[in-house]
Parts: structure tokens; C-alpha cells; sequence
């Protein structure tokens, strides 16, 4: 599992907002902002590069996962 894209690598979208992987971007699946406020159908509370200063600050959050996520803890992913 430790080579899970997850957990080591972000993508993020033209407008700066951060994804855990390429295929929660692709989704539409953002990182959730911890402030309060937005939406998360359209995204407004998703995490951008303009509020961290540091990777190491996106430890705190949860990774996002669903269904698509067993491709990759199976082995057939981008993983």
C-alpha cells in the first residue's frame, strides 16, 4: 500500500485546486476545505494551492476515496 498515488503525490487542476489523485481529479473529488463555507458540488470548498504553504500541511486531511480507489489497492491502477 505504500505505493498508493495517494499517499505520496497530488494532482492539481488549472485552477489550483488540489486533487489526492488523478482520478479524483478527473472525478471531481478535491481535497475539502476544513474552513467553513463553499460547496462541494461545485467545488468552492476544495482546497487550493493559494491556502497551503506547504505540502506537508495536507497531512492532516483525509484522503478522499470511493469505488475507483479498489483499481489502485488492487494493483491495476496508476499505483
Amino acid at each position: 500500500t505504500e505505493s498508493l498515488m495517494c499517499l505520496n503525490t497530488v494532482s492539481i487542476g488549472y485552477d489550483g485546486k488540489i486533487f489526492d489523485c488523478d482520478f479524483n481529479q478527473q472525478l471531481g473529488m478535491g481535497i475539502v476545505s476544513q474552513e467553513e463555507g463553499g460547496d462541494e458540488k461545485d467545488g468552492s470548498n476544495f482546497l487550493s494551492v493559494h491556502d497551503i504553504t506547504s505540502l506537508s500541511q495536507l497531512q492532516k486531511y483525509d484522503i478522499t476515496n470511493d469505488n475507483h480507489c479498489f483499481g489502485c489497492t488492487a494493483g491495476m491502477g496508476s499505483s
